[in-house]
């Protein structure tokens, strides 16, 4: 950490020598031990070393940043000299603002001395749990490993971070065979802090392979018909939170005026029973980062608290722009507090839909408007699952889903990063021949 810190040094004094006003920089080196198994077996065991630096500068209300992969302090004096010379050739803006509340923290988080062995027996564990449990899934790709980051955020403002995170990550890219039928593939996540316990029970692991098993006999869908919509938290993400985060509530469609929310903070934005939040701490996220990119101190903060918009997720340059407040963080880390019923109580309550694990489609509308092919997806029917779908095309607006929240289940994926329910939405065209 002290060449870290030495280094970080360096660059503060010798931008503010060259003409900055003002400099941060991110020093870190990382170790990467990773396992990797194709079709099923194992084919690669490596150690992997990195180390990078992003270094940003002020001069005359100018931004310039770059990033380089090396310590070389020669080559980390050129990099200097170019970071002046792009914020030299950048428009002014008076909106960019940093922490400067001097302050100085260390901390850990996770597990940064990885236990190989033990990696080794759960990824091995957990292949044999697959094959004894969903003998008809073929793991196509998996990919474990423990990563440590020793990092050092540093402005010359006196805001100084000490960061050392560890964990250990499990990649599944699997699908379901039998003779010479086969399903679309479907992906498993988790990060974990320790691997006290085997890993198919991590996460929905079990579950999410269960029902890729369950669709080696998909059928055609029929028709057209406005129902419910079922999203698993892979496909919540990538429709609502997507669209959420992308349309409505960042830097970039609030400061342009794209955004349909830009007016309604304080107002209802969706059902009374959905929180939405993001948190830089929590006993559920393995590593959320304490610092945000202009060097303040993270913070859990909601953007809609039951069912009223309550923040945007702007950062201070995007505050600044628009008048509003800086969230207290932007790490990804979100959280949707559980329902009050089952996966299984929800689905017997819907007449007609689908329940989607999967959604493919193009960027959503700035309205919020989408269409896509609901993926790995099930056909609902009187309250019961009848039977896998071949490629099923859903569309809907994402505002409008908000307010016709059928359900939110106690169900969660809690990965290491996230913690999503499954959630239930009326009123969804559903698309098949």
């Amino acid at each position: 950490m002290d060449n870290l810190e030495n280094l970080a040094e360096y660059i503060i004094v010798e931008a503010k020598a060259q003409g900055a006003e003002y400099v941060h920089c991110v020093v870190r080196e990382s170790e990467k031990r990773e396992f990797n198994v194709d079709g099923g077996r194992f084919s690669l065991m490596r150690t992997l070393f990195n180390r990078d630096v992003a270094i940003t500068v002020m001069k005359d209300g100018r931004k310039g940043s770059v990033h380089v992969n090396h310590f070389d302090e020669g080559e980390v004096y050129d990099a200097i000299a170019e970071c002046i010379a792009a914020s030299e050739s950048a428009e002014p803006d008076p909106a960019w603002q940093f922490c400067d509340e001097p302050t100085e923290q260390t901390y850990v988080q996770g597990t940064p001395v990885c236990d190989t062995e033990k990696l080794f027996f759960r990824t091995k564990e957990l292949l044999e749990n697959i094959r004894e449990r969903h003998p008809k899934i073929l793991i196509e790709q998996m990919i474990t490993s423990h990563d440590v980051y020793r990092s050092v955020y540093l402005n010359s403002n006196c805001v100084m971070y000490h960061p050392t995170t560890g964990s250990y990550s499990f990649s599944l890219m699997y699908s379901g065979h039998e003779g010479e039928k086969s399903t679309s593939f479907f992906g498993s996540d988790v990060t974990l802090a320790n691997l006290d316990k085997p890993v198919i029970e991590c996460a929905l692991i079990d579950r999410e392979l269960s029902e890729i098993e369950k669709q080696l006999d998909p059928e055609p869908l029929e028709g057209k018909f406005t129902g419910t919509v079922l999203l698993a938290p892979a496909a919540l993400s990538e429709i609502v939170l997507g669209t959420i985060f992308g349309n409505f509530v960042s830097d970039s469609n609030l400061i342009e005026g794209t955004s349909i929310w830009k007016d309604k903070l304080g107002e209802m934005v969706a059902d009374d029973r959905l929180t939405i939040s993001q948190k830089a701490t929590d006993e559920d996220v393995v590593i959320g980062s304490r610092v945000t990119g202009e060097g303040y101190p993270a913070e859990n903060f909601d953007l809609i608290r039951n069912g009223r918009l309550v923040s945007f997720d702007l950062s201070q340059y995007g505050a600044n722009k628009t008048g509003q407040k800086r969230a207290g963080c932007s790490t990804g880390n979100i959280f949707i507090p559980a329902g009050d019923q089952s996966l299984e109580e929800i689905i017997k309550g819907i007449e007609r839909g689908v329940l989607v694990m999967r959604f493919s489609g193009g960027e959503p509308a700035p309205s919020g408007e989408y269409s896509g092919v609901a993926k790995n997806a099930f056909l609902i029917e009187n309250g019961k699952i009848r039977c896998a779908l071949t490629e099923t095309m859903i569309s809907g607006c994402v505002p409008d889903m908000l307010n016709s929240v059928r359900a939110i289940s106690s169900d969660l994926l809690k990965d290491g990063s996230v913690s999503l329910p499954y959630i239930a939405f009326d009123g969804v065209t559903i698309s098949g021949k």
